[in-house]
This record gives C-alpha cells, sequence and structure tokens, in this order.
C-alpha cells in the first residue's frame, strides 16, 4: 500500500532509461536509482526488456509512476488560459489543433494564474511508451513533458536549462518560477551525456508571449539558450543546484548513479507521482475523429430470440377479453 511520498520516475530517451524510486520512510526520501541502456527504441521487445530490468533494480513497481519524455522534434509553449471555462479551453485547442497541427495540451495551474502547454509530439508515440512501462508491470502510468518533469526539482531561481539526456537527445527549456515557457530540441553539438546545464540570469522574453512556429520557437529558444547557457562539454554536479521538496540534493560524484545530472528527470517525475509537487494534470489529446474507429474497439453480437411477432401482454389480455365476449 502506497503513501504520500511514495513514488517512481522515469526518464525515457532512445538509447536510455533512467529510473528514481521515492520513500517517504527512507531519510533522503530515495530508496533506489537505476539505469538500463536501450540497444534499439524502435524494437517494442527490447525496449519491454529494459523497463522490466529497470523495475527490477528499483526493488518496486507498484507505485504510482510518471515518465518524462521529450522525443526529437518536439516543441512545447506556454499560453494564458486563467479564467477560461471548460468550453472555452477545448476551443483553444481545436484551434491550435487546426491552425498549427497541435492536439496535444497539458494544463498547469500556478498561483492564481493557469497555463496551457501546447506540445508538438507525437501522441501515438506517447501511448506506445506508456503502454510498454505498464506492460512492464509500472501502476498508474502517466507520461508527461521532461522539461516539467525537471522544473519540480530546479531552483525556483532558475530561468533556463539544457538537458544532454543521451546521445541524440538535447533539449532547452525556458522556465518562469514554477512553469516552462517553452522548450525544444536542440543539436547534441558533441556534448558529452548525461548533462545538465541552468542558468539564473533575467530573460527577455521577446516573441514568446505569442504561439510561434515550430521553427520560429527554436529559433528563439536558441539564441536565448546560447546568450545564456554556458557551452560546457559538461555539467559538473557543484553547478547543478536540485531541491526535493525544498531540501538541497546532495552532490553526488558523476559516477554514482544518483549524480544530480543523470537523475535530474526522473528525480522530478517521482516528486510529481509521490504527490509532492502539488495537483498534477495529464496531457490531453484531441483526436481526429477519423482515427476514433480504428482505436476504439466496438464490440457488438447480433441474438436470434423468436420467429413469432410479439405483442405487449396488456394488448394481448385485452384482445383475449373482447374475443370472449364477441363468442
Amino acid at each position: 500500500m502506497s503513501q504520500r511520498g511514495d513514488g517512481i520516475g522515469l526518464e525515457v530517451t532512445n538509447t536510455v532509461i533512467r529510473g528514481v524510486r521515492l520513500s517517504a520512510d527512507e531519510p533522503g526520501r530515495i530508496a533506489q536509482v537505476a539505469e538500463v541502456p536501450v540497444d534499439r527504441f524502435e524494437d517494442h521487445a527490447l525496449v519491454f526488456d529494459a523497463l522490466v530490468r529497470v523495475g527490477g533494480q528499483l526493488g518496486a513497481t507498484a507505485l504510482p509512476t510518471r515518465v518524462g519524455w521529450f522525443p526529437t522534434r518536439a516543441t512545447m509553449q506556454r499560453l494564458d488560459v486563467t479564467g477560461l471555462s471548460g468550453p472555452e479551453l477545448n476551443s483553444i485547442r481545436h484551434e491550435l489543433a487546426g491552425a498549427s497541427k497541435i492536439t496535444s495540451t497539458m494544463l498547469i495551474d500556478a498561483d492564481a494564474r493557469r497555463w496551457m502547454l501546447a506540445l508538438r509530439w507525437d501522441h501515438t508515440s506517447a501511448w506506445r511508451v506508456q503502454e510498454l512501462v505498464e506492460r512492464a508491470g509500472f501502476l498508474d502510468v502517466a507520461v508527461e513533458p521532461a522539461p516539467v518533469a525537471l522544473e519540480r526539482v530546479l531552483a525556483a531561481s532558475s530561468t533556463a536549462a539544457r538537458r544532454d539526456a543521451a546521445e541524440g537527445r538535447s533539449w532547452v527549456a525556458i522556465f518562469d518560477g514554477s512553469v516552462p515557457i517553452a522548450a525544444v530540441t536542440t543539436d547534441t553539438n558533441d556534448r558529452e551525456f548525461p548533462g545538465l546545464t541552468t542558468t539564473e540570469q533575467r530573460i527577455g522574453l521577446h516573441e514568446l508571449g505569442e504561439t510561434l512556429a515550430a521553427d520560429r520557437l527554436a529559433a528563439e529558444v536558441g539564441r536565448i539558450a546560447r546568450d545564456l547557457l554556458p557551452n560546457k562539454g559538461r555539467s559538473s554536479e557543484l553547478d547543478v543546484h536540485l531541491q526535493l521538496v525544498g531540501e538541497p540534493y546532495p552532490p553526488f560524484p558523476a559516477h554514482d548513479l544518483r549524480a544530480p545530472q543523470r537523475v535530474a528527470v526522473a528525480l522530478g517525475a517521482a516528486a510529481g507521482s509521490a504527490g509532492l509537487a502539488g495537483r498534477l494534470r495529464p496531457v490531453d489529446v484531441l483526436t481526429p475523429t477519423g482515427q476514433l474507429s480504428e482505436s476504439i474497439p466496438r464490440p457488438w453480437a447480433v441474438h436470434r430470440v423468436t420467429d413469432e411477432a410479439l405483442q405487449p401482454a396488456e394488448q394481448s389480455r385485452s384482445r383475449q377479453k373482447w374475443w370472449r365476449r364477441r363468442r
């Protein structure tokens, strides 16, 4: 039986899966960590095998689980939807789907504001990841953007971060307090991984206040990253200042699986699943109507009852009485 403070977080990339299990009864909350390579991400059996091994190393899988995932060519940008009703939110989702081909969104509440994160990613791949994690034995699984997971363990003053998660898998995110403003994947540029670089310098948002096309968003976030984030080949555990529920995360050395530059995203995802990060919302997907018949089973059956026509019972009895009187 899980309790508040118990949860699992995973970071899924194309070449490695990292996991963190938090426990309310464990000093420092870190119960176990895991890291397993993936030989070929396109092979479902290999990914499933890696997830089973991660579960074995974590020592338990029957806990709420959140998965941080941000695939190649994914983008994310926030929109202010404070005070809007459900139908108005749905109207915005339809507008994003029609104008920008954005079918995935996520709501985040921060103080008195509500933000909608507009996600450009392949939601069918996200469903595939979630299904594989569930088949591996993890419970109550939800997939979320990796920048959202990372934000939960960053210092509140952090304004930008670059995550070099694995080979060919790097992304940059801009933050405003407890809410990601925008995030895009970026070239690895021969940087070593796993790595995490952050900054607390103030940022001029410029064009990020309006919904941008994917190429313009990538150009603007890339410009901010070049100006503010140090161009280093490897990040040091002494440079990464993570926090877990308000407490500084220890600077474990780089070779340790608990090193902050290794587990940052998985740690943030675990904090969410353990109930340590406030209210969590799922990613909402606006599925085209044409896909429903293919994705949702609609079982049906025909059963033959009788060859004779049926009459209501009351009507049948009244006709019998009328026929007796007439005779």
